[in-house]
């Protein structure tokens, strides 16, 4: 798995001008036998096709709980970025 650390956004955001936020929601066990909605950031840049997942500076996935707060995260680390896509998780039936 490619991965960018929020260093790295800031990085990619002022040297590479074409590339593609989404915000996916995932499926977290919150140990209470419930699937708990949680915001995933991968970045896509087209000219090299390639998708990276952002992670912490501990080297971990980086989650958000709330989909509010993972946009204000756009919004400050990817200044330039215009569009960000908001991928739903379908629940099984």
């Amino acid at each position: 798995m490619l991965t960018l650390t929020k260093r790295d956004l800031a990085v990619l955001d002022g040297a590479q001008p074409e590339y593609e936020v989404f915000l996916v929601e995932t499926g977290e066990d919150d140990g209470k036998d419930e699937r708990q909605g949680w915001w995933l950031m991968k970045v896509k840049i087209p000219s090299e096709s390639k998708i990276y997942v952002v992670q912490t500076a501990l080297g971990r996935t980086k989650l958000w709980k709330r989909l509010d707060i993972a946009m204000d995260f756009v919004k400050e680390t990817c200044p330039r970025i215009s569009t960000v896509h908001v991928l739903l998780r379908k629940e099984a039936t």
